[in-house]
């Protein structure tokens, strides 16, 4: 499936939240009841972690979308940027074929190192600005054909936007998490190839899936109905390449789908907010169509997916807490500057998040054609909550949804404990809902806890 038939054909389930969704700020825990457990205290996390990738200054959001009134072919351009034979783009933003996605993202990266080297076959030493899968591609491909290669990575780790965290007692993973079609996928491959640190792939089963009314805590099959007709009104709008102009909100409006609808805004929020991480009023109805087919299912990747980045490192000289200040042509070569250093190569990778470049960071002069393109695309937001608890309460299902959240927020959680090996849940907000979530790490958390909690309080 590709992003223009995955939301009419995945059924009811988490469509391809966690494609480049994105990692955490901050963590709080409560330590539950001594002695017996009480229903309330059973249902009481005593561990959590919260993502704040909006405020996070190294990407400033989750991935890449197309907002209203951008069209399909900004991401072509911007693959095909070659700037004076030495200066190129890769990450998920620049991917036509797989954007917002972690294997989008790799194989951006083996595209730049191929225009580098067929733009300009004397090009000895290299420098990529940022070790995340993208630039981690690029560095071993230009290696490989015996380039000499560093990265200036502005973290002090590798991996950009995949981030596993331990502190709960098994990884959780705060960006990345899934492997959306498993067929032909080279990060798939990857993740193979790390078996022996301990990762495998957990098929996800979108079909496995019930819904809660959180004012209730009963199941709502009313919410299915719903999400099923808003499928087809996607599925109606995809039969043709939509407007630049159109919305997803007018597309949808325009062919009956009324928002104001008993449990529209549920359906909205995961199979459309939570893919994209835009709200459909601004999200362009072009982006249900982009992207290629996406075949083998989707997998959640088991036993920290930061092991493919550190894998990927390996053998390559990353210099880390490097950020770049600016990108500059300078006669035969490139100079870059960043904390008070100055290093002269002859390409460089820019392998940063599309919000970095829009915010200047680093400074680089672009082609006015790739600027126009980066100023037309948008980042959206995708956050999570992941609660650990005393012992797992929730029905056996892989994924738990939950109809009338106030905002729109928590609204579908993946259960964790068969992986993780600890009672566990994550639970998604994207969008506007994610954005305007509780400012504090303890009090986000305490919330998406109550609504999971209250929306499967029977049954």
């Amino acid at each position: 499936m590709n992003r223009r038939s995955i939301l009419g054909l995945a059924g009811l389930g988490l469509v391809t939240v966690g494609g480049l969704s994105i990692g955490a700020c901050g963590r709080s825990g409560s330590s539950s009841e001594s002695g017996s457990p009480t229903q309330d205290s059973v249902r009481a996390p005593d561990g959590s972690i919260v993502t704040r990738w909006d405020s996070d200054e190294w990407s400033r959001g989750s991935y890449s979308a197309l907002p209203v009134g951008t069209a399909l072919a900004v991401r072509e351009i911007l693959a095909a940027t070659v700037i004076d034979q030495r200066i190129v783009l890769a990450g998920e933003y620049t991917s036509a074929d797989f954007p917002a996605t972690v294997n989008g993202a790799y194989e951006s990266g083996l595209r730049a190192a191929r225009q580098l080297r067929q733009a300009n076959r004397q090009i000895s030493r290299v420098l990529v600005v940022g070790a995340g899968l993208a630039g981690l591609a690029a560095a071993n491909a230009l290696t490989s054909t015996g380039v000499d290669v560093v990265i200036w990575e502005a973290r002090d780790r590798v991996g950009g936007r995949i981030k596993t965290d331990y502190s709960l007692g098994f990884p959780a993973e705060l960006g990345a998490a899934w492997i959306h079609g498993l067929t032909g996928n080279p990060v798939a491959n990857l993740v193979a190839q790390a078996a022996s640190a301990g990762l495998s792939l957990a098929p996800t089963d979108y079909d496995d899936a019930v819904v809660h009314n959180n004012s209730t805590g009963q199941p709502d099959p009313a919410a299915f109905t719903a999400a099923d007709q808003l499928s087809e009104t996607v599925e109606s709008i995809v039969r043709r390449k939509p407007g630049v102009d159109d919305s997803v909100l007018a597309a949808l409006t325009a062919r009956g789908w009324d928002p104001a609808a008993p449990n529209a805004d549920f359906a909205t929020s995961t199979e459309i907010v939570q893919e994209f991480g835009l709200d459909i009023d601004a999200l362009g109805a072009q982006a249900l169509w982009e992207g290629k087919e996406l075949r083998g299912g989707d997998a959640f990747v088991v036993g920290g997916f930061d092991q493919v980045p550190k894998m990927l490192a390996r053998d390559l000289r990353v210099e880390l807490s490097r950020p770049v200040d600016s990108v500059e042509l300078s006669g035969a070569g490139v100079l870059v500057r960043g904390g008070g250093v100055t290093e002269q190569v002859d390409a460089v990778v820019i392998a940063v998040p599309l919000a970095l470049l829009q915010f200047g960071s680093p400074q680089i002069s672009l082609p006015a054609p790739t600027r126009a393109a980066i100023d037309q695309l948008a980042t959206g937001d995708l956050e999570k909550v992941i609660l650990r608890y005393p012992q797992k309460w929730w029905p056996d299902r892989q994924v738990l949804q939950v109809s009338g959240a106030p905002d729109q927020r928590w609204t579908e959680w993946y259960d964790l404990s068969g992986m993780s090996g600890s009672p566990a849940l994550v639970g998604f907000s994207g969008g506007a809902a994610a954005r305007s979530r509780p400012p504090s790490d303890a009090a986000c958390a305490e919330q998406a806890a109550q609504i999971v909690a209250g929306s499967y309080r029977t049954g």
